[in-house]
């Protein structure tokens, strides 16, 4: 009797650590439509073998000031397959402003220096920062020459870059920010995941379900010689 007790015992374990381990493994539960969209028309990536992971924000935006931290800290634990970037949406006058300088700070490589302090000027110390020239003493403020600002800010490539965040723009057909789309495919909007953490998860997914298509590609035959 005590034997088939331990036998029992072993097998209601073994049991519930199979159950453990399907339950793991199942896929999470995410669906086109219903936690995010897929774009009608498919944005082309810069790189064939990477997956993009594009944000879709503004300085101008609360929300994408309350959503840095988290993406921010996802970004930095993405694996080396996968090319985080950001696209500055362009609605109105302040936000034409806010995209111009994010593309400047780009093209002056001073982005890791005034991304997150430019954020918290405008939602934090609530300073007036809609005008090129006040960006401009900002700059300063943060040890850039104003006046390399402004040359950049007016530039041929910033102008061009600007063109290109607009197009961008119109593909996403985003409702608003902060957004993700991954790899030119899929947008998800904080109003259909529910809230900004679940966004990243739904990414995570997505860029998993990219992963496992390009992996599932089958190599082009090399022509006989």
């Amino acid at each position: 009797m005590k034997n088939m007790v331990m036998v029992f015992s072993w097998v209601s374990l073994a049991l519930a650590v199979i159950t453990s381990q399907a339950a793991m493994g199942e896929a999470i539960p995410y669906e086109e439509g219903t936690h995010y969209v897929a774009l009608p028309v498919p944005i082309k990536t810069r790189q064939a073998d990477k997956i993009e992971v594009a944000e879709y924000f503004s300085y101008g935006c609360p929300h994408c000031y309350q959503f840095e931290p988290l993406i921010g800290a996802w970004k930095q634990r993405l694996a080396d397959d996968v090319e985080f970037s950001r696209t500055p949406a362009i609605w109105n006058k302040d936000y034409q402003v806010y995209a111009q300088t994010y593309l400047t700070a780009q093209a002056l490589d001073v982005l890791d220096q005034i991304h997150v302090p430019l954020f918290d000027a405008i939602h934090n110390k609530r300073r007036r920062l809609n005008e090129p020239e006040q960006m401009a003493e900002f700059f300063g403020e943060m040890g850039i020459d104003p006046m390399a600002f402004a040359r950049t800010y007016s530039s041929f490539g910033v102008r061009a870059s600007y063109q290109q965040a607009e197009a961008k723009g119109r593909a996403y057909r985003s409702s608003g920010v902060p957004a993700i789309v991954v790899n030119g495919k899929y947008r998800i909007e904080g109003s259909m995941a529910g809230s900004s953490a679940e966004m990243l998860k739904i990414a995570d997914y997505l860029v998993a379900k990219e992963r496992s298509l390009m992996t599932n590609v089958p190599a082009l035959k090399q022509p006989a010689s």
